[in-house]
């Protein structure tokens, strides 16, 4: 491994750019992403829409897991840098939007299908190829990302960091995950996508949304968001049926 440099403060977290060569000598180098980890979490996972694992230096401590470098950023700082201004409409049209938004779906499928709970599906958490046409949005930061966007968690006793926005009222009341905790989150990453990067539930603090979860409220629609897409949003369904539904909106 060679010329580390710092990514900086992104959705990469304490994230380094470097150079892998497969033997010692090789001329040729090959663009990876370094993160300093404690347990190799993603390298059983083979998908187009998970982060590729490439390995793991163990020549010095912290050791450090290496990921493929996804140039594009991350999915929530996409959207909002997609958003419309005054001189010019949105960059992205719905059939993009829903691109992103089956990708993600494909990659939750693939993970439920190895029985794997990732347990913070969002747009923060999903990073891209490119920013330019032929973008794929991957999921990544399986529990990476949390002191990026510490304002997005809510802290419920000790240490733990809860993204309680992203949550079914089982899982932040009693700590119970499963599966369908990931189906809930992609719903509210839909209104994400669909929003272009709004923070669920606007103008509620978690407190509020815990409380307004717990007593059956939902998100409404983003604004210009098409009814059937927000149907979909009602996070009660398993993750195949909102990829087929997607697939044919």
């Amino acid at each position: 491994m060679t010329s580390f440099r710092a990514l900086g403060q992104g959705a990469f977290g304490e994230v380094y750019q470097g150079y892998l060569r497969h033997v010692a000598g090789d001329t040729v180098e090959m663009p990876v992403a370094v993160k300093v980890l404690q347990a190799i979490i993603m390298s059983k996972f083979h998908h187009a829409n998970i982060v590729h694992f490439i390995g793991i230096c163990f020549d010095k401590h912290p050791r450090f897991i290496v990921l493929e470098l996804l140039s594009g950023g991350d999915l929530k700082t996409f959207l909002r840098e997609s958003r419309p201004k005054p001189e010019r409409p949105s960059t992205l049209t719905m059939r993009d939007l829903l691109k992103c938004a089956l990708d993600v779906a494909k990659g939750c499928r693939y993970l439920e299908e190895n029985h794997f709970i990732h347990r913070d599906i969002a747009a923060r958490n999903c990073l891209l190829t490119t920013k330019g046409p032929g973008r794929v949005v991957k999921i990544a930061d399986f529990g990476m990302s949390r002191d990026i966007y510490r304002a997005d968690y809510y802290r419920k006793g000790g240490k733990a960091m809860l993204p309680v926005k992203w949550m079914p009222p089982e899982a932040f009341l009693e700590g119970v995950f499963t599966s369908k905790t990931d189906v809930w989150s992609f719903g509210v990453l839909l209104w994400e996508v669909m929003s272009l990067g709004y923070m669920p539930y606007p103008g509620r603090g978690n407190q509020e949304v815990m409380q307004l979860v717990t007593s059956g409220g939902r998100l409404e629609a983003p604004p210009g968001c098409p009814g059937p897409v927000y149907r979909i949003m009602i996070p009660l369904v398993i993750i195949t049926v909102v990829a087929e539904v997607v697939v044919s909106g």
